[in-house]
């Protein structure tokens, strides 16, 4: 008999090394040096728009020497204000938690400052991240473009085998005694 712990656990274990394979191939095909100083500023290598970070799908497109540097251009021409954004984005969060944390009353008014700041930071830096996201696709081939398409099909596959794992993991934890 298995346990539980077992029923659960396995296929969690399985989803890691299946993730892990990914982006082991992903960096494999790459043709080395893209993406390590890009991907960390750039996009901030969340999951983003796109569902999978942009730099992990520019790293199959095979880039030339100048896609790379046309596309590190892009990313560091919006260093400077993304880390001004971050900043009034922590300044608007302190500002909430200080309000929250206080000894007095709080009421929702009380916090509507912050929250419209935040909200608007948050509504700039999505459309900065669309416009920076299609000034990379404009650097991009046709060729690079469909083998990106490809990445993200095969990514989306193992997200869906990936979630339908933990579907049936729990499931199956539930007891049948």
């Amino acid at each position: 008999m298995v346990s539980k712990f077992s029923r659960a656990i396995v296929p969690v274990t399985m989803a890691i090394v299946l993730v892990a394979a990914v982006a082991h191939v992903a960096s494999s095909n790459s043709g080395g040096g893209f993406g390590g100083h890009m991907g960390h500023r750039g996009m901030r290598g969340g999951m983003g728009m796109l569902g999978v970070p942009l730099p992990l799908l520019l790293k199959t497109a095979n880039l030339t020497d100048a896609q790379k540097q046309q596309i590190h251009t892009i990313f560091e021409n919006r260093r400077a204000s993304r880390k001004a954004e971050y900043q009034q984005l922590k300044a608007a969060k302190e500002q909430i938690a200080a309000k929250f944390t206080s000894t007095g009353t709080v009421a929702t008014s009380d916090l509507a400052t912050p929250v419209q700041q935040i909200t608007n930071l948050r509504t700039q830096m999505a459309n900065e991240q669309v416009q920076d996201a299609i000034a990379i696709r404009n650097v991009l081939t046709p060729a690079q473009l469909a083998q990106i398409s490809a990445t993200k099909a095969k990514l989306d596959s193992i997200h869906a085998e990936m979630k339908a794992l933990f579907a049936q993991s729990s499931s199956d934890s539930t007891p049948t005694e």
